[in-house]
């Protein structure tokens, strides 16, 4: 009976949980470029990003089009991103969903550094907390340095709009 069990597990993890979750992608966008002409930035797996510098990477950074963790090399420089972003805050019992398209995003990462991109929330207020008042947008963190979300130790953000 044990026996039969186990099988029946070791399925359900070899064939339905690879589904459930992508693992990260690790990209190097210009593998001839030297290393100190380079940045790393991070995109979290809320962010889908489709056009990199006016050119479509989606399906080489998104295999079938999951959502995932992407670490990426990329020259260095002034770039321009085009992405779409999904992502849930819970405050108390109520869940916030937030969803956009064909955002774009301008940046000039410096060689040399690491960065991470992500959405972020924030409240707005002690006493805003418990009605769910929030302001949300996307930010880049030095990726070398626990931030933790926090807006205020974001290299730059931008807000994208506000809960009701």
């Amino acid at each position: 009976m044990h026996k039969y069990l186990y099988t029946v597990i070791l399925v359900f993890a070899v064939l339905l949980l690879p589904g459930c979750s992508t693992p990260p992608g690790k990209i190097t966008y210009n593998p001839d470029l030297p290393l100190e002409k380079t940045t790393v930035v991070v995109f979290e797996s809320t962010i889908q990003v489709h056009q990199y510098n006016g050119i479509d990477v989606h399906e080489a950074w998104y295999p079938k089009g999951k959502w995932r963790k992407n670490t990426v090399t990329l020259p260095a420089g002034n770039t321009t991103i085009i992405f779409n972003y999904w992502a849930s805050f819970k405050i108390g019992n109520t869940i916030y969903y937030l969803k956009a398209e064909d955002i774009e995003l301008s940046f000039n990462f410096e060689s040399g550094k690491e960065y991470f991109i992500s959405i972020y929330k924030e409240n707005m207020g002690a006493q805003t907390f418990f009605l769910g008042r929030f302001k949300y947008g996307i930010a880049i963190w030095d990726n070398t340095i626990r931030h933790n979300y926090n807006v205020e130790k974001a290299i730059k953000s931008w807000e994208l709009g506000q809960s009701n």
